[in-house]
């Protein structure tokens, strides 16, 4: 038998371990996108009588991109369900008016029927320097249960 398939399959291997190992460090501090498949559809036409999480944004908000790591990274730690909505979308819409969204940077967090309105970002100023950054104590209140 020939050696060189053999030889093929290993060293493929070592260059894909090898890609992986160069990678991961750099991909664990990615903010992945928002979790597309529980969207504003899907939270529409479930029955909601549960605590859920709504965080509403917008493509090209420069609000939504600021604080978009933070807010993925505290859902996904969250115990409760978290859809992810666009106000641009018809869905959206509805949900916006339901809810009675002013920005499109915010969380709604639903606990026994109650909700709470949170912005997940904000303007800081330093100096002569503005800056639109991740409102960390909004994220950590909302996603705090």
């Amino acid at each position: 038998m020939s050696r060189k398939p053999y030889i093929l399959t290993l060293a493929l291997v070592i260059i894909d371990l090898m890609f992986l190992g160069v990678s991961f460090p750099i991909l664990k501090d990615f903010a992945f996108d928002y979790n597309y498949e529980l969207t504003a559809d899907v939270y529409v036409d479930t029955a909601i009588n549960q605590n859920v999480n709504l965080i509403f944004y917008k493509t090209g908000c420069p609000y939504c991109q600021a604080g978009k790591k933070s807010v993925v990274t505290a859902a996904k730690e969250n115990a409760y369900p978290t859809f992810y909505i666009d106000v641009e979308s018809d869905k959206g819409q509805q949900l916006v008016k339901q809810y009675q969204v002013e920005k499109a940077a915010t969380i709604i967090t639903l606990r026994d029927g109650e909700s709470q309105h949170y912005l997940y970002a904000k303007k800081t100023q330093k100096g002569k320097i503005t800056k639109i950054t991740a409102n960390t104590k909004n994220i950590e209140e909302a996603f705090n249960d």
